[in-house]
């Protein structure tokens, strides 16, 4: 088994630019968020008087500074503390009936941009060509759909809102201070451009130490997911310890990329607490000589250092919420560069032409190549017209199953002409070519769901979502009819033998279905599709003479009358065909029917005699 792994890429975007691709997913949620704010706002105004009912308790009870005791609060007179305190429990009442419904707004927007911007994201995903999928494992895009987001879900229900009510609340505590002592609060606002400037660095530093985990998340996730889809031939080539160390060395990679964040905001928090231990210092010198001086009062003095704290509360969980955010955005940036991703382009609708049926199908000296400089098909050309079919055959690696690609649009040809009806593929919409096609797969693909879910035409759910027109239960009737005797023709009659029919469920990999079973299923799906071109990608492969009788019998009847294209290794799944070629190194080098091809003597001749020893031997 292989040692080595591919990293995966590590994507850099500047703020502004994930501002802009974010923006659209933000837009129609501004006017929550602004008032999410707004309540902020109230409730960092209403912070910010809790330490002028100390001041005020102190000034006016505890220690007064008058002859006798009282204050005022608000312009109203408070002559005794029965009253004050009875003011203060409802203004802490106040204070939480308001933070309350500021967080529960505030999640509730949150989880409203994650929504759609998840479904988006699945959505873009859906629509984005097979080579995006051919060079990103499932694992990665797993990694992106779920953990990313989820961190983006921190940032817009806590991070953000949270980010601008420190720094207003700070911003607000600076000029409060200023009010109490403008000479205190100067030499408390120095230390404004050292942490600003401290925070800057720091988070360029934490970006990329979370971009690296990230990186690091997705790679361990690719790696588990083809382990778990593989765990059959791992266990049964005894390559557990290979792949145990392999994971253990991604696992490891992890740990060191987060030890490397760990240590980086290790020394970021007690800095910010240095500072504060500092500041604290500097006041109480400078505020111990103003109370003996009568300048400023032992009420004042606690305000001011309630203040402080209240300065530097906010300042330690800026530090946190710099950690969440700089997460975040590495996640965002991950987000972004799958939504920059463009599906292929489309031409405008007046360029398109409309296709009733496909009735022929035509390949006009086509050239493709995956990479650049590295052909896979040259120079194909062969035509099929309803009611034929074609087999291609040749060797692994010879261009087959490319062929199939370009039909269904997948890929688009380097050079030449793929024609529909005489029509160039391109200028037909690609949903009319696909909704006219049936593909039967080597590895035959079933969804977790019913049998009636996996069949129906349209979408796995395609009859649940019947349910909701007005003459749904008439209509589901209809299509359950219709599926029924679509099972039927694919021969899959042990599904109302052995199982419970349309409402068999199916699990993950297809289970409790045989893979004969599944491939039957497989063709009862193109059955209730009626597409007018089928193809078969090796359909027998892999199964036992009971179930390829049976598969071939269901391919005969669903190739009665439409265009069929099969791609096989072993020639006489193909004998029947109307017309066969012969790829070898991705070009046509031999063409014609069975008698034909084997009176010419030529390769597919002597492929035939091979085949027929091997067979003998077997036998």
């Amino acid at each position: 088994m292989p040692e080595a792994y591919t990293e995966e890429k590590i994507n850099r975007i500047g703020n502004r630019a994930l501002a802009r691709a974010l923006w659209p997913f933000i837009r129609p949620f501004f006017w929550m968020l602004a008032l999410s704010t707004l309540l902020v706002f109230v409730v960092t105004l209403l912070e910010l008087m809790m330490p002028i009912f100390t001041q005020r308790a102190f000034d006016g009870f505890i220690v007064p500074v008058n002859d006798h005791a009282g204050t005022t609060l608000f312009g109203m007179e408070i002559p005794g503390f029965k009253e004050f305190c009875l003011m203060f429990g409802a203004f802490i009442l106040l204070l939480l009936a308001v933070d309350f419904s500021q967080t529960l707004f505030m999640e509730y927007t949150g989880q409203r941009i994650i929504l759609n911007l998840r479904n988006a994201l699945f959505d873009h995903m859906a629509h984005l060509p097979v080579s995006f999928f051919d060079k990103n494992s499932s694992g990665r895009l797993v990694s992106r759909v779920a953990g990313d987001i989820e961190n983006m879900n921190e940032m817009f229900t806590t991070v953000l809102i949270f980010i601008f009510k420190d720094i207003l609340f700070m911003a607000a505590i600076l000029v409060v201070l200023f009010t109490i002592d403008a000479e205190l609060a100067f030499y408390l606002s120095l230390l404004v451009p050292v942490i600003m400037i401290s925070t800057a660095g720091f988070s360029k530093l934490l970006r990329k130490a979370f971009r690296v985990i990230r990186q690091k998340v997705a790679e361990i996730n690719h790696s588990f997911s083809e382990a778990v889809t593989g765990i059959k031939i791992i266990q049964t080539c005894s390559a557990e310890k290979n792949f145990i160390t392999r994971f253990k060395r991604l696992n490891f990679d992890n740990y060191l990329a987060a030890l490397y964040q760990i240590k980086i905001f290790a020394v970021f928090m007690p800095f910010i607490g240095f500072l504060g231990t500092v500041s604290v210092a500097v006041i109480l010198w400078n505020a111990s000589f103003k109370v003996m001086e009568k300048t400023l009062t032992i009420g004042e003095l606690v305000a001011f250092l309630t203040y402080m704290k209240l300065f530097f509360r906010p300042l330690r969980e800026l530090s946190e919420k710099f950690n969440f955010l700089q997460n975040a955005l590495a996640s965002a940036e991950r987000i972004v560069t799958v939504l920059q991703n463009k599906p292929p382009a489309k031409l405008p609708d007046n360029r398109y032409r409309s296709v009733s049926s496909i009735d022929t199908l035509a390949f006009d000296r086509v050239d493709f190549s995956y990479e650049t400089g590295k052909p896979v098909l040259h120079q194909i050309s062969f035509d099929l017209s309803r009611g034929q079919s074609v087999g291609i055959v040749g060797h692994t690696g010879s261009g087959k199953s490319s062929i199939i690609n370009l039909i269904t649009g997948f890929y688009a040809p380097d050079n030449g002409r793929i024609l529909i009806n005489e029509t160039d593929h391109s200028r037909i919409p690609i949903k009319t070519i696909r909704g006219k096609t049936a593909l039967v797969m080597q590895d035959p693909v079933l969804f977790s769901g019913t049998i009636a879910e996996n069949i129906s035409p349209g979408s796995p759910m395609g009859m649940a979502a019947k349910e909701n027109r007005p003459d749904g239960r008439l209509a589901r009737r209809q299509d359950r009819t219709a599926l029924e005797h679509a099972l039927y023709q694919a021969n899959c009659d042990f599904l109302f033998d052995k199982f419970d029919g349309l409402d068999t469920r199916i699990e993950e990999g297809g289970q409790p279905l045989s893979s004969g079973e599944k491939q039957l299923v497989c063709i009862a799906r193109a059955f209730a599709f009626n597409p007018d071109l089928i193809i078969f990608d090796e359909a027998t492969s892999y199964m036992d003479s009971h179930s390829e009788q049976r598969v071939h019998d269901a391919m005969n009847k669903l190739m009665t009358g439409r265009m069929s294209i099969i791609i096989a290794h072993r020639l006489s799944t193909v004998r029947e065909c109307d017309k066969i070629i012969l790829l070898r190194d991705g070009a046509v080098r031999e063409q014609g029917n069975h008698e034909s091809l084997v009176r010419s003597g030529g390769e597919y001749y002597h492929l035939l005699q091979k085949e027929k020893i091997t067979s003998d031997l077997s036998g």
